[in-house]
């Protein structure tokens, strides 16, 4: 019998050890913590739907009609563009592409256009998103693409380090999505506003507008000059070599010529942009690198005319445009009027460098920049 009361009160005991104070706050904690983490992941999990949903990247899908998408980020929209929209026409280059209107291109050229420039972009990055595009998109007729022959003597690998690097956003693995899905910017600013703009029925972007600064930069030559660098006198330099024109070689043989060869049935039109006069000066007379980029240029066409599918267009002969520093919003970047002008004479066929004309071509850009009165700038 007393065994029996031992052990009861054994047991009362150990009950109200049970329920002391500090047993009490541990399971109220554990309770706070897991409801805690559970109200974390369905924000989370509604926050990554939401941004996979409306998906203002394009990484997942085309847009929708009706959802009012924000454009501005190139490197973080471009694939999704090249890879989801409807198009014939791509336009892509660098920043001499960003004032180009596809509503312009697709009346000259009677298709569907989109625009997807790598502003500062090297020859390989804008190659690499050119060959994704036209893998992704077997519609595509034609490519318009800026041959900015300052970065030809890169090595054939060498990527612009200041620039974002979006890759995550270029492939297929889903698994390294994160930064995209869980992006501060995407969360609190392209998600709010594009939904806030589509409750308000404002319209979508539209690729006129995408990346354009035509309007936003002064122009003028007392704007080009303020921001220009003036070699006091030419300075000699040492000639290029036949390791320098090998690295150019293989520059352009591996950006510029492999998406032509793997795509015959496309129509290349590449376009050496018309910078100015002043940039001439500064990069190639001044520096006496004349000779090198001469012959750069005509290394350039020689190789890429290999191609039936590709045409070549120059425009340094404008010399009303080059000359013209009020086109100009520093030496290499001109208006939106030059862009348009651009984009008639490409569709006309004008401009245009071929086998047969192409010395007589280079000869005369020769004969122009090199005996050019530089002075005349300053007056």
């Amino acid at each position: 019998m007393d065994n029996s009361k031992e052990k009861k009160n054994i047991t009362e005991n150990k009950n109200t050890e049970n329920n002391t104070p500090e047993t009490t706050d541990a399971k109220r904690w554990k309770r706070f913590f897991a409801s805690t983490f559970s109200m974390i992941a369905i924000l989370l999990l509604g926050a990554a739907g939401l941004v996979i949903w409306i998906d203002p990247f394009f990484h997942y899908h085309a847009p929708f009609d009706g959802v009012s998408y924000v454009l501005e980020d190139e490197r973080y929209q471009n694939d999704g563009i090249a890879r989801h929209f409807d198009y014939e026409l791509l336009i892509i280059g660098t920043s001499m592409c960003e004032n180009f209107r596809t509503s312009q291109a697709e009346e000259l050229f009677g298709m569907k256009a989109v625009k997807t420039p790598f502003a500062g972009g090297y020859f390989k990055e804008i190659s690499d998103a050119e060959g994704r595009a036209l893998s992704y998109n077997p519609d595509i007729k034609i490519v318009i693409r800026s041959l900015d022959q300052g970065f030809a003597w890169l090595d054939k690998d060498k990527e612009n380090e200041i620039v974002a690097d979006a890759k995550f956003l270029y492939d297929d693995n889903y698994f390294n999505d994160l930064p995209y899905i869980f992006n501060h910017k995407v969360l609190f600013y392209y998600l709010p506003e594009t939904i806030k703009r589509s409750i308000d029925k404002v319209p979508a972007d539209n690729f006129d507008d995408y990346a354009r600064f035509a309007e936003d930069r002064p122009l003028g030559k007392d704007v080009l000059l303020a921001r220009m660098y003036h070699p006091a006198d030419p300075e000699w330099q040492p000639p290029y070599t036949e390791e320098d024109v090998e690295l150019l070689k293989e520059n352009i043989n591996q950006n510029f010529m492999k998406n032509p060869a793997d795509y015959p049935d496309v129509q290349f039109y590449y376009f050496f942009p018309p910078y100015s006069v002043a940039s001439w000066y500064e990069n190639y007379y001044a520096p006496c690198k004349f000779n090198k980029y001469m012959m750069t240029f005509r290394t350039m066409t020689d190789m890429l005319l290999e191609y039936d599918n590709v045409h070549i267009f120059s425009f340094f002969d404008e010399t009303d445009i080059t000359g013209n520093l009020d086109n100009y919003s520093d030496v290499a970047h001109y208006s939106g009027e030059v862009n348009d002008q651009m984009l008639i004479w490409m569709a006309e066929g004008s401009h245009e460098i071929t086998k047969e004309n192409k010395d007589e071509y280079w000869d005369m850009i020769d004969e122009i920049y090199r005996n050019y009165d530089y002075e005349s700038m300053y007056e």
